[in-house]
C-alpha cells in the first residue's frame, strides 16, 4: 500500500506521514518512509541522520531524503540522454548547453518528483510506502500530471502515425526512400511505425505513465491523507486541492485535522482561536464530509523520535 500524506508547509504532515510509518513497523509491516519535500524535516522528526537511500531507522521501519537538486539534475540526464538517442541525426547540436534553461523550465519540478516516486514503487523491498509530499501547489500539479500528459501523449502518436501516413505517401509519389543529408552522410527517414523511433518513444513514455497512474487511482493500493491546521484558510486551501484532485481519480481517504487545542476551560486570551477552530470543523464537515475526518491534539512539545511519533500514531489509527 502506498500512503501519501499532504499539506501545505507547517501543517505538520512530515510528523503525521512518520507517525503512520512508525505504527505500520510497529505492526510488523516492512515500511519505507520518504520525504519528497525539497525542505526536509523527516530525520528530524525521527531524530535519526538521512540520505539519498533508504536507511534502517527501527525494526521493519526504513527512511530516506533524496536530495531534491540530485532528483532534478538526475532527470534532465536521463531526458537529453533520450532526446540523443531519438534524435540521433541532430547531435550536431549540443544538448547539453540546453541542459541549465531546462531546469527552470514549467513542469520541470512534478516531472522529476514524479519519477522518483516511479523509482521507490518498484522497490521490492518493502511491504508499505508512506510519501512525505511537497507542499500542497506542487503535490497537487504532480499528481495530475499523469493524467495530463496521457492526453497530450495521445494527441503527438495521432499527429506522428498522420506524419508517417504523409511520408509514405510521399515515397510512392517519388518512387524513392526519404532521406536527410548531412554533408556526404545520408539517413533513412522512417516511415512506419515499428521503425520510428519518435513514435516508440511515445509509446514507452505512454506505457510507463499508465503504469504509474494505474496505481495512484487504485483506492486499494493508494491512500492520500490531507492535513491542515485547525483553521478556515486551511481548510478552504484543502478543499480547493481535494476538489482538483477527485477529477482525475486520485483516492482522497481522510483529512487530518492537525495542532488542534483541546482546552478544559478557554481563557480570554484564546477564546477567538477556539472559535476559530470550530468554525473550521464546521467547515470541514461541510465540504469535506465524504472523507474520513482525524482530529490530532496540539502537543506540549513538537513530537520528536520515535516515543513522540507514537504517541501521534494513537490519533491517526
Amino acid at each position: 500500500m502506498i500512503y501519501l500524506y499532504m499539506g501545505k508547509g507547517g501543517v505538520g504532515k512530515t510528523t503525521c506521514a512518520a507517525a503512520h510509518a512508525v505504527s505500520l513497523a510497529d505492526s510488523g509491516r516492512k515500511t519505507l518512509v520518504v520525504s519528497l519535500d525539497p525542505a526536509h524535516n523527516l530525520g528530524d522528526v525521527l531524530d535519526v541522520e538521512l540520505g539519498d537511500e533508504p536507511r534502517k531507522v527501527a525494526e521493519n521501519l526504513w527512511a530516506m531524503e533524496p536530495d531534491f537538486e540530485k532528483v532534478i539534475s538526475k532527470y534532465l540526464r536521463e531526458l537529453t540522454e533520450r532526446v540523443k538517442d531519438v534524435y540521433g541525426y541532430l547531435k550536431i547540436f549540443n544538448l547539453d548547453n540546453y541542459v541549465d534553461t531546462l531546469r527552470y523550465s514549467p513542469g520541470v519540478e512534478e516531472d522529476a518528483v514524479l519519477r522518483k516516486i516511479m523509482e521507490i514503487l518498484k522497490m521490492k523491498d518493502y511491504e508499505e510506502i508512506v510519501l512525505d509530499t511537497p507542499p500542497t501547489g506542487l503535490t497537487v500539479r504532480m499528481l495530475v500530471l499523469p493524467s495530463v500528459s496521457l492526453t497530450w501523449i495521445e494527441k503527438l502518436m495521432e499527429l506522428r502515425l498522420r506524419l508517417l501516413g504523409a511520408r509514405r505517401a510521399l515515397e510512392k509519389l517519388s518512387g524513392e526512400k526519404l532521406v536527410i543529408r548531412r554533408g556526404e552522410t545520408e539517413i533513412s527517414v522512417p516511415t512506419d511505425p515499428e521503425d520510428d523511433p519518435i513514435f516508440k518513444e511515445l509509446e514507452a513514455l505512454r506505457k510507463e505513465i499508465s503504469w504509474v497512474q494505474g496505481i495512484l487511482t487504485d483506492g486499494g493500493r493508494t491512500s492520500v491523507s490531507m492535513v491542515v491546521n485547525p483553521d478556515v484558510l486551511s481548510v478552504r486551501e484543502a478543499s480547493r486541492a481535494i476538489g482538483v484532485l477527485r477529477k482525475v481519480g486520485i483516492p482522497m481517504r481522510r483529512l487530518i485535522v492537525n495542532k488542534y487545542l483541546r482546552l478544559s476551560e478557554t481563557p480570554s486570551e484564546l477564546e477567538e482561536t477556539v472559535r476559530e477552530q470550530e468554525e473550521a470543523l464546521g467547515l470541514a464537515k461541510k465540504e469535506l464530509g465524504f472523507l474520513e475526518t482525524v482530529v490530532v491534539p496540539l502537543f506540549p512539545r513538537e513530537p520528536r523520535g520515535f516515543e513522540a511519533l507514537r504517541e501521534v500514531a494513537r490519533f491517526l489509527a
